[in-house]
């Protein structure tokens, strides 16, 4: 059969099963299609004219006839839907013009949700998937890996028969169970309000906690145990509706990189590692434009040019890494780089030129110090502006969005090795689960995730010692050094009455809160340590928040105010003191 008869031939079977379908509701045999559209292929793979346009042609009406016969083997018939994807297929075929590539595209995904919608599944998270972005080509491939068992993946039978065996499971006494979980669309201001009264459901219950340790009432007691344990339950499930992969928003970087690098004329690859930590889906929306920042700042400020790279012995070819990975109850995601780094001289330079700092501060600053100054409005390293960067505005406007959905940012740098920032984010930004604590007489709170241990200390201890004799005051247990941060360093007059080391000395017993920072373990000297419980942050006005030690503060159940202390703020201020 010739390609021009074999489309004659389809056509007047299709024109058939149309009307039989509109006048009489007879269903047309599959098989009949599949042996048309295989003599069809075979005609176009005989062409004596080898053209594009006909391998493009034989991909299609491949995919055409797997999707038949995946439908075939579960013994459906070809319905509306059936015949009206076969016309679409013979419309793209009948001119060169219309088998482009981007209708091969569409026509593959049309062709893909099509099966799974005869195979009885669900497809609403086909039409989100990432696949269908940016590679078309293997959709069946993929959504045939959603759906495919273990067993199947590992047997030698073909991809495409998986699907028709992945529908359904039949167990041993004989109950049918779908591989897929029901699902439900709820709009998003619903699930906000539900957050919403899970976080006032949290103060509840620490309000109901407060008053029966005070009443020493069993019965509230208990009662006040089956709400945590309820409210807990149903906050974390609702918390788990807000989760999404990171990946979908971290892919689209490598469309960014290849686009900035043709254009910065630097040949750079991009490499993303971790696209299945889950975030809460709120912090996914928020850090979009910080990461896109960091992204191509990093593409123009850290890259050299290929000859650079070459002269100083590097690959002409640049490694960008976007890592995202948990981290004590956190997500970190990195972005770091193999390029020239950040010159500390030429930072310090700047600020003091900028009037960011004076230059008797900046002979005292380390070089971690130094790098933070890249946070500072106006600042910018470059010695030019373009479209990209070098205008100033930007790294503050990260660190300020960054600390504004309760995470931090960090930066280490190597001059010639290349730079890494990192972000940090709390898994959700509903509730934080804290230690709370008084020091003279007022309540803070300190994340748990960051705390590695907890313990009292007195001068009379025989494995342990203070040395107050240095820089910073210093606790000596067993093999560890860890350095201790008076209060009255961070908190200034809120901590003027009494030192630690007045209260060490004097023989009373001193409770130390020990959390790790870049690992090197530090040490927070307080009064007394409360209790462990979740809280609903809120910001603090930046009236009462002047040096930013602070990340926010929370109600109690008693109605006390607990102010959260930023420990990567608390470091810097010791260090300046």
């Amino acid at each position: 059969m010739t390609t021009q008869s074999g489309k004659a031939a389809i056509e007047a079977a299709i024109t058939d099963a149309m009307q039989n379908l509109r006048e009489k509701g007879e269903a047309h045999s599959l098989c009949e299609l599949i042996e048309m559209l295989r003599c069809l292929s075979e005609g176009v793979s005989n062409s004596n004219q080898a053209k594009p346009h006909n391998a493009l042609s034989s991909r299609m009406i491949a995919m055409m006839v797997d999707a038949l016969s995946v439908m075939e083997e579960e013994g459906l018939s070809a319905d509306s839907e059936i015949v009206s994807l076969a016309l679409d297929l013979l419309y793209l075929l009948d001119d060169e013009e219309r088998a482009t590539q981007d209708a091969e595209a569409s026509f593959r995904k049309k062709v893909a949700i099509i099966t799974l919608n005869k195979m009885g599944m669900d497809t609403v998270f086909c039409e989100d998937a990432s696949i269908f972005d940016d590679n078309v080509q293997k959709e069946l491939d993929y959504l045939i890996s959603l759906v495919g068992t273990a067993e199947d993946a590992c047997s030698n039978q073909p991809k495409r028969k998986a699907l028709s065996r992945t529908k359904q499971t039949v167990e041993r006494g004989g109950e049918v169970k779908s591989k897929f979980e029901p699902t439900t669309r709820v709009k998003s201001h619903l699930l906000e309000q539900l957050m919403s009264y899970s976080e006032e459901l949290v103060q509840i219950r620490n309000t109901l906690f407060d008053i029966a340790e005070k009443q020493e009432s069993q019965s509230l007691t208990e009662l006040s145990n089956k709400l945590v344990s309820v409210s807990d339950n149903i906050l974390n499930d609702l918390l788990k509706t807000q989760m999404r992969p990171v990946g979908n928003l971290l892919n689209k970087y490598r469309r960014i990189v290849r686009d900035l690098s043709v254009e910065l004329n630097k040949k750079v690859d991009v490499e993303i590692v971790g696209e299945n930590i889950e975030l809460d889906s709120n912090v996914i929306d928020a850090i979009n434009e910080p990461l896109t920042h960091l992204v191509r700042n990093s593409l123009d400020h850290g890259f050299e040019t290929q000859e650079v790279r070459a002269s100083l012995g590097k690959s002409m070819v640049g490694r960008l890494l976007i890592h995202a990975y948990n981290e004590s109850g956190k997500v970190v995601i990195s972005v770091s780089d193999d390029g020239k780094g950040i010159d500390v001289e030429k930072v310090k330079e700047k600020a003091v030129s900028n009037g960011v700092v004076s230059t008797d501060v900046v002979r005292t600053m380390s070089d971690k110090q130094a790098l933070e100054l890249i946070f500072h409005a106006g600042l910018s390293t470059s010695d030019k502006v373009n479209a990209v960067s070098g205008r100033g505005v930007g790294m503050d406007a990260v660190k300020r969005k960054v600390e504004e959905i309760k995470g931090s940012i960090d930066v280490f740098s190597e001059k010639g090795v290349g730079t890494e920032i990192s972000l940090v984010f709390p898994l959700t930004m509903a509730t934080l689960k804290v230690a709370l604590f008084d020091i003279r007489g007022i309540t803070y709170a300190i994340p748990s995730a960051d705390i590695a241990s907890i313990m009292g200390l007195h001068k009379d201890d025989a494995e342990t010692s203070v040395r107050f004799d240095s820089d910073h005051v210093l606790l000596y247990r067993n093999q560890d050094v860890i350095p201790l941060i008076d209060p009255s360093e961070y908190l200034g007059e809120l901590a003027k009455d009494g030192t630690f080391e007045q209260a060490y000395r004097s023989g009373a017993r001193v409770s130390i809160v020990i959390f790790r920072h870049r690992g090197q373990e530090w040490g927070l000297p307080v009064d007394e340590v409360r209790a462990f419980i979740d809280i609903v942050i809120k910001p603090l006005d930046r009236s009462m928040n002047g040096n930013e030690v602070f990340s926010g503060a929370a109600v109690l159940g008693n109605g006390e105010l607990a102010l959260v202390i930023n420990l990567k703020k608390v470091i810097q201020l010791s260090h300046t003191h």
